[in-house]
C-alpha cells in the first residue's frame, strides 16, 4: 500500500525483535496493517504501537 517506510530486526537477543515504521495517519490504521502480518496472526510476534515523528524533510537512506 506504500505505507511501509522501514522494517528490520534488532541485532541483539533482547525481548524486542525488531521495528516496523509505517507512514499512516492513525494508530488504528497501523494496527490494521500489522495485525495481518502472518507472524502476528500466528502469535509468534506481539505488537506494541507507538507514535513517532520525524522532522519535516527527513529521509531514510
Amino acid at each position: 500500500t506504500g505505507t511501509l517506510l522501514i522494517a528490520g530486526p534488532f541485532g541483539d537477543d533482547g525481548d524486542m525483535r525488531g521495528i516496523v515504521i509505517y507512514d499512516v495517519a492513525t494508530k488504528a490504521e497501523a494496527d490494521s496493517i500489522i495485525s495481518n502480518d502472518p507472524a502476528v496472526k500466528a502469535g509468534r510476534l506481539a505488537i506494541d504501537i507507538k507514535p513517532w515523528w520525524a522532522a519535516k524533510g527527513s529521509v531514510l537512506k
